[in-house]
């Protein structure tokens, strides 16, 4: 058994590419300890290893002796992924899937044998090691197995451990979550343009102020209700903007949103 492989990936996606970064970046895994597996596109395999100095694993049994291993496949492929790599699993490994949808019963049923799986909801800022991570562990995960998850996606930003029954609820909020930001950036981005502003100008100016908003709410500890306040004085500019947005039913609309994407989830859910 090859006792240098720490960690091995079964696809070569964006999710694989964040992880592979943020680890060697943290000093959490070293590149000779990675090794990637990409049943389809060979191209992006050996790009990863050219970049970042990784294994190219031939097939899944060279992934035998990674003491984790990252299912980063598309849902859709993830019955035939598992069907090949059951052959080669061993005792004591632990499996981390970042695949929508698929529970971790879906995963357990088929290993064949009571290994440890967690189930992992990043989000897109995974890419720049910003993420919101929600973590569920599965039957037979014991805490030590948890805490290893948590180091894996801690290299790409911050973690919570939720029931995986929440992660649904999870997918709403924070797995669709950028999704929304952008769309206000769009907004703002338009309505800069059409009080006369260019373009770049209004795009930096929201960027930056969507980054600050963040940032003071992350590191003064304050509620987002206690900063709203400090920047609405009464009769003022904000407070006629926020009752603008209060009687088009703002709040209403984005908690519907965040409803419907959990709605969503649950629907293409796999068990």
């Amino acid at each position: 058994m090859d006792t240098d492989l720490k960690v091995g990936f079964v696809g070569a996606g964006a999710m694989a590419r964040a992880l592979i970064a943020g680890v060697i970046r943290t000093g959490l895994y070293e590149p000779r300890q990675i090794a990637v597996n990409n049943r389809h596109d060979l191209e992006k395999l050996h790009g990863l290893q050219q970049e970042f100095g990784i294994r190219a694993a031939a097939g899944k049994a060279d992934l035998h002796g990674a003491e984790v291993l990252v299912l980063a496949v598309k849902p859709k492929d993830m019955a035939q992924a598992l069907e090949e790599l059951v052959p080669h699993l061993r005792d004591g490994q632990l499996l981390v899937t970042v695949a929508a949808g698929i529970r971790t019963s879906f995963i357990e049923k088929r290993c064949g044998r009571p290994l440890a799986v967690v189930r992992a909801m990043p989000n897109l800022p995974s890419a720049v090691q910003a993420a919101a991570t929600a973590l569920a562990p599965g039957r037979y995960c014991q805490p030590q197995h948890l805490a290893v998850a948590e180091q894996l996606f801690r290299a790409v930003g911050e973690t919570v451990t939720v029931a995986e029954d929440q992660l649904d609820a999870v997918t709403g909020l924070s797995g669709s979550g950028p999704a929304y930001v952008y769309y206000m950036i769009e907004g703002l981005e338009q309505a800069g343009a059409t009080l006369g502003l260019e373009p770049e100008v209004a795009r930096k100016l929201a960027v930056q102020t969507v980054f600050g908003a963040a940032k003071l709410l992350l590191q003064s500890g304050e509620s987002p209700e206690s900063l709203r306040q400090r920047v609405s004085s009464p009769g003022g500019t904000t407070v006629a903007a926020l009752e603008s947005l209060s009687s088009r039913g703002w709040n209403q609309a984005l908690q519907q949103a965040v409803l419907r994407a959990t709605q969503r989830a649950r629907e293409l859910g796999m068990a």
